[in-house]
């Protein structure tokens, strides 16, 4: 619920500076350095750059600051909303193994209501499924297979972002299994 007020508080906030970051230039999204009396460009900052930084931040602050939220907002959009939807719910599970430390995340998430096959099998009912998510680069959904890894639009779907938030806060449900255990839901998917 935080997180909600928080991001109801700065979208003003968040408009008002990021039109002033890109009319004073600075969203250009490159770092400068300066070596010696003249200055030179580096290489751009990739998104996945920025999101580490924010989420590093997140992670040792265990809040998400009105920075954080912006930046997060503004890399993710709706998917962020998604994805804090779903923290919010608490459906987000950390399973890790007992002996090796491994660990996997699995993520409810309501299947889209957009499809009709879905609402005639369900009545209109909204329905969840459970999504692998591997710590951070794979989730089993369609949207990642689709978007993140045939169309290159995005670096991450909502349930990979949604695990990243709430392991960053410590709002994961974490389960101790045994390896073998651990190996079999991995296989399960």
């Amino acid at each position: 619920l935080r997180i909600f007020k928080a991001i109801d508080r700065s979208v003003c906030q968040f408009r008002s500076v990021t039109m002033a970051a890109s009319m004073a230039g600075q969203g250009g999204g490159t770092k400068e350095g300066v070596r010696g009396s003249g200055a030179r460009k580096e290489s751009p900052v990739s998104l996945s750059e920025v999101f580490e930084g924010v989420m590093e931040r997140v992670e040792r602050e265990k809040n998400v600051s009105l920075e954080s939220l912006a930046s997060l907002h503004f890399l993710f959009d709706k998917v962020f909303e998604k994805a804090v939807d779903i923290v919010q719910n608490s459906c987000v599970k950390r399973v890790v193994g007992e002996t090796s430390g491994r660990e996997l995340f699995q993520v409810k998430a309501k299947r889209s209501s957009s499809s009709r096959r879905n609402r005639r099998s369900t009545g209109g009912e909204a329905q969840q499924d459970d999504y692998l998510v591997l710590p951070f680069h794979y989730c089993s959904c369609h949207a990642f297979q689709y978007e993140v890894i045939n169309r290159g639009e995005t670096f991450l779907c909502k349930h990979i972002l949604a695990a990243r938030i709430a392991k960053a806060l410590g709002m994961t449900m974490t389960v101790i299994v045994n390896d073998v255990l651990l190996a079999q839901v991995l296989l399960s998917y």
